[in-house]
């Protein structure tokens, strides 16, 4: 495997653990509006990881840069509603650059 991708993996495993620390801080309400986002963008993420591994496919530095930048705008988010858009961010990523 590259050296991008083992880097793109941990950038987007760190994202999500991230998402899945807002999550549990999160109260009722939130965790209601993050559930589905969430469940969607690990869904996703193991299908493009598996698409990378099976294809072949070679993560470029952009990739990685993407997920630095979305880690930094989970870290950066203060409400609920910025979570859920930086979460829709991701989702659209991985959807478009692995699974289209």
């Amino acid at each position: 495997m590259s050296e991008k991708n083992e880097l793109f993996f941990q950038q987007a495993s760190e994202l999500l653990s991230k998402i899945e620390i807002r999550y549990r801080q999160a109260d009722f309400d939130e965790q209601v509006q993050l559930k589905k986002e969430r469940d969607r963008a690990m869904a996703l993420f193991s299908k493009a990881r598996l698409a990378i591994l099976k294809e072949g496919i070679i993560c470029t530095d952009a990739d990685v840069e993407q997920m630095q930048q979305l880690k930094q705008q989970i870290d950066s988010s203060t409400e609920i509603l910025q979570v859920v858009a930086t979460i829709a961010k991701f989702t659209s990523f991985v959807r478009l650059r692995f699974l289209l």
